[in-house]
């Protein structure tokens, strides 16, 4: 059975990784001062590295979310690539910068192990793409007192003129089709929970107290 630990602090940058982990099963909270959560480089190597020492280990579960949700109440997912890196890139580097986010992708739909991304918040551009690389995909619906801390998924880097270099364009029309995909990176659309649901993009919506009991239910369950 999976206890309520807390968690630890697996690797500290601009952006942040708590780790819980138990015999068999991982979570891991992504942290920043902000509160946004974006991709840097040197995180996407942080995962990398971290996936890699996951698998070898023995992981059969793995979850991923915003680390205010591994303790309590969390807010955003990830707001994305951090856009002044991004804009800093030439031919040259963008090319690993764009391969250390395909890493990241990859580790989480990995056959070898059950993956489950939490959305929450703001989960925008690669953050959008990290998100929809979950095996399983939750999104937690927005304060029912306040109406505020809903989902808000979208995908505008081609409103800024930025090419997706993360997997988007090869993940989304394979788990939303082909109109899916078309509506967040050509029409731009921002999706709330109730819209993510409807169109596939997550598989439930969870009540924000809901959240911790949920996670911890599943990465103890095994098939």
């Amino acid at each position: 059975m999976v206890r309520d630990m807390r968690p630890i602090v697996w690797y500290e940058g601009r952006t942040s990784i708590d780790l819980v982990q138990g015999a068999d099963w991982a979570w891991i909270g992504l942290r920043s001062g902000d509160g946004l959560n974006r991709l840097h480089s040197d995180l996407l190597l942080a995962l990398d590295h971290l996936f890699i020492d996951l698998r070898w280990s023995g992981i059969q579960r793995v979850a991923l979310s915003g680390a205010g949700w591994m303790t309590g109440r969390g807010h955003h997912f990830s707001a994305g690539a951090d856009l002044h890196e991004v804009g800093s890139l030439d031919a040259i580097s963008a090319e690993p910068f764009s391969r250390r986010g395909q890493r990241v992708m990859s580790h989480l739909v990995w056959p070898g192990w059950r993956s489950l991304t939490l959305i929450s918040g703001v989960a925008m551009g690669g953050g959008c793409d990290l998100a929809l690389h979950g095996q399983e995909r939750w999104a937690v619906a927005g304060d029912p007192a306040t109406g505020k801390g809903g989902l808000r998924i979208a995908h505008p880097a081609a409103k800024h003129g930025i090419l997706t270099g993360f997997g988007g364009t090869f993940r989304l029309p394979e788990i939303l089709g082909q109109d899916g995909a078309e509506r967040l990176f050509r029409n731009f659309e921002t999706w709330d929970e109730a819209a993510a649901l409807e169109s596939g993009a997550v598989h439930r919506v969870l009540e924000p107290t809901l959240v911790h009991p949920e996670v911890i239910g599943w990465l103890g369950t095994h098939n």
